[in-house]
């Protein structure tokens, strides 16, 4: 692999090179992955962001060395379509640049934080001091520390927790003992972690370092030499995990996951082995793995993550399984789109990708078949394909260890998401007994909640902002600390539209946004979740922004489109509401509404709470 990555930048084939760049697994030779690394600087900036959706900065803070780090976080940021900027802190100086605001700091006007910590910084308490007060004490010196950072330089924070160590003076007792290194240790991310300000959020290192090996984890020499906090070869690790998470505050965590049937949710194949010959369950290994599979796979899905199947089979006995098997975790419901059929999986992905309006690149493939992965990897290469080992006790495991459907938070409506679409069959039912549209949107019984931005819809409205492709005029990105400064801007025009029907709720799923200035009130976001499609949304948000405006002697609104690969569904969306474009150049173009002299000739049938 780095001989061909060698030859690729040696032709300046930069297309290939981030090919295989974009390639790399924290497992792979550190050689290479710091070689592939290194490559990054060397490739022309308008080629990264051609294969990088996503450019911001990221600002270090090291308690230990973290010049060994930087460029694999950069690295793994990259293959989640993040292409970062970094700043590192002076080293040991991470508390005196965030309370002094460090001018170079302050001018690099970070994204992102990241604090680089390790409990070996941690000091023990004094003979007779209160090992839980001590606890208390450190907890509440770096909370205050998060809480400045996040509010100085308004961006979230992103925090290691304290790995426990290998060495115990205590022994048996370690565990047990309140004056125990690794029990002030424990206190420190429990006070830590109840006490979580706003915007900040934890690198969980002391789980990374328990799966990794605690005595992988720690190189005494290196931390002697050069304050290195970990070993070298779990730096990949890190920053893999580490990019997960930083990719999840800017929107690039998957959204679907696509899964196989026989031998994938279940040993055997159902057409030929029949319903109660399959493998599933308590009493027999090979069942109990697929159990233990289908469970962690549900736990995705209660926390907002779509599942999807696309099985070559027939429906029937696909769909047995789910109705009739006493021992599936997974239900019927819990599936948002189920495609079974004999067609390749290639264009049962396509199909999916179109049932549930995402993207390809949101959507990962698992498949127990090397060629069904080998088929859908080749034809359809913004689908990310686990590698799926043999032994389905092996299959969590394998998924989790991806790090792709990392999450800083659960919304509600990441909770109800796959309800949605199980509710959507029964509304397309109503649409095909509708006499016409008009008819089906009367039936339907609208009712919406519209609203400001306020503290508690700020993570959702972020998690819309950033998550949203084709329904999304200017695709402008904004953290939940840049969407939180909105809420008390006073020349900030800010709406959310919450919309429920008869048959369920489909959450928050509209956001306008807005500055007023010198009698214009200017739009900088119009999104709108594409399950609510041509449901009459987009009628009523601009019936707010007209009363605003007309409230407050505003004479117009302006709006930008800029067009992207995903987002053409909106071409016409301010003329089909009456906007009249007023400019046009390489970027975009500009509409305007003249409030005083036009009315909004369009209606909705959504009653509004």
């Amino acid at each position: 692999m780095k001989s061909e990555l060698k030859e690729s930048m040696k032709r300046r084939d930069f297309g290939r090179a981030l090919e295989l760049i974009a390639r790399v697994r924290p497992d792979d030779d550190l050689e290479y992955l710091e070689y592939a690394a290194d490559r990054l600087d060397e490739i022309p900036v308008d080629q990264l962001s051609a294969r990088a959706a996503t450019h911001k900065r990221l600002a270090i803070m090291g308690a230990a060395t973290t010049h060994f780090l930087a460029p694999l976080i950069r690295l793994f940021a990259f293959r989640r379509g993040l292409l970062l900027d970094v700043y590192e802190s002076d080293f040991g100086l991470y508390e005196q640049e965030i309370w002094s605001e460090a001018p170079a700091l302050k001018a690099f006007a970070p994204d992102v934080i990241h604090f680089h910590l390790s409990s070996r910084i941690l000091t023990m308490p004094a003979p007779g001091e209160d090992p839980a007060a001590a606890a208390q004490a450190a907890a509440r010196r770096h909370l205050a520390l998060y809480a400045a950072a996040a509010e100085r330089f308004g961006c979230p924070i992103i925090a290691n927790n304290f790995e426990t160590v290998v060495e115990r003076p205590y022994a048996s007792l370690d565990a047990v003992s309140p004056a125990s290194r690794n029990s002030l240790i424990r206190a420190i991310n429990a006070a830590v972690a109840a006490g979580l300000p706003a915007r900040v959020h934890v690198h969980d290192v002391e789980h990374l370092s328990a799966v990794l090996g605690k005595k992988r984890w720690f190189d005494a020499r290196a931390w002697n030499e050069s304050k290195i906090a970990l070993g070298l070869d779990c730096h990949p690790h890190y920053a893999d995990r580490l990019a997960a998470t930083i990719g999840a505050a800017f929107g690039r965590s998957k959204k679907c996951l696509v899964l196989d049937l026989d031998n994938t949710l279940w040993g055997g194949v159902i057409g030929d082995d029949g319903l109660h010959g399959i493998k599933l369950g308590q009493g027999q290994p090979e069942g109990e793995a697929f159990e233990q599979f289908q469970t962690y796979v549900k736990a995705l899905k209660e926390r907002g993550v779509l599942l999807a199947v696309a099985s070559k089979n027939e429906p029937e006995n696909a769909l047995a399984p789910f109705r009739e098997h006493r021992d599936m975790v997974l239900k019927e419901s819990d599936i948002a789109s189920f495609v079974a059929s004999w067609e390749p999986k290639d264009g049962s992905i396509r199909t999916i990708a179109r049932r549930l309006n995402i993207g390809l690149d949101a959507i990962v493939f698992f498949d127990d078949n090397p060629a069904e992965r080998q088929i859908v990897a080749a034809n359809l290469p913004e689908v990310t394909v686990i590698d799926v080992p043999e032994d389905p006790s092996l299959y969590v495991q394998a998924l989790d260890d991806a790090n792709l459907f990392d999450t800083l938070g659960v919304t509600h409506e990441d909770q109800i998401r796959g309800d949605f679409f199980q509710q959507n069959l029964a509304r397309e039912e109503l649409v095909a007994s509708s006499g016409s549209y008009d008819d089906f949107l009367r039936n339907l019984e609208m009712r919406a909640v519209a609203e400001p931005v306020h503290a508690g819809n700020v993570g959702r409205v972020s998690q819309l902002i950033n998550k949203t492709n084709q329904f999304n005029l200017t695709t402008l990105r904004m953290s939940e600390a840049e969407v939180q400064a909105l809420v008390d801007a006073p020349d900030a025009y800010t709406s959310t539209v919450r919309l429920d029907d008869r048959f369920g709720s489909n959450g928050l799923i509209s956001v306008v946004i807005g500055r007023s200035e010198a009698g214009t009130l200017t739009i900088t976001n119009w999104l709108m979740s594409c399950r609510v499609l041509k449901r009459g949304v987009e009628v009523l948000e601009m019936e707010r922004l007209l009363k605003h405006c007309r409230e407050r002697g505003l004479g117009a609104v302006i709006g930008r489109y800029l067009p992207t690969e995903k987002n053409k569904l909106v071409a016409n969306h301010y003329a089909d509401l009456g906007f009249v474009e007023v400019a046009a150049d390489g970027a975009g173009s500009t509409w305007r509404f003249d409030v005083a002299e036009r009315n909004l000739e369009l209606k909705h049938f959504i009653g509004v709470s």
